[in-house]
């Protein structure tokens, strides 16, 4: 009964935390987003390609990460998990790519003002959060058969959380 108890104390503290990070996130990016805008006058680019493969993606990292958490069979439930690892690392691997494409295209922060300064913190500051939740995913991963389970529900939040604000973080390079 104890543990019981325990695990959905864990759960509740795990959840809590999430949406404090998510929270605090959420009022990093506004401003931030606020701030690009109002850099962003009368200056225009174009989107790597890869930005818009990166949000399918982050899209269908999602999507395994929902199998995951809906599924009861352990085994089936880690191997949709691990998808998904695979999936965030194609962001982060195509991430760099575009930023390299962005960077010989002559959108650089020598030479392009706040609004690279910006793009390249947006960006940066999304894939640094997309590592944070790979580690999570990886946790989760690794101790599926204890507490990972438990604390799936939380890093598909999370996860789905992330993909959300990709999507936001184009809307805003495209204004």
């Amino acid at each position: 009964m104890d543990n019981i108890q325990g695990d959905n104390a864990s759960k509740g503290v795990s959840k809590l935390g999430i949406a404090l990070l998510m929270l605090t996130i959420i009022v990093l990016f506004s401003t931030l987003g606020a701030a690009f805008v109002r850099a962003n006058k009368h200056i225009q680019f174009e989107l790597p390609v890869l930005f818009y493969i990166n949000t399918l993606m982050l899209l269908g990292s999602s999507v395994f990460l929902h199998l995951a958490w809906m599924g009861k069979d352990a085994p089936k439930a880690r191997f949709y998990v691990s998808l998904a690892v695979i999936m965030g690392l194609g962001f982060l691997i195509s991430q760099g790519i575009a930023w390299g494409q962005l960077y010989g295209s002559g959108i650089d922060l020598a030479n392009s003002g706040q609004m690279a300064s910006y793009l390249y913190v947006l960006t940066g500051l999304h894939a640094l959060h997309i590592v944070g939740g790979l580690g999570f995913l990886a946790y989760v991963y690794v101790a599926y058969e204890g507490k990972g389970k438990s604390y799936l529900e939380s890093a598909l939040f999370f996860w789905h959380f992330l993909g959300l604000l990709w999507i936001y973080l184009i809307g805003l390079l495209l204004i």
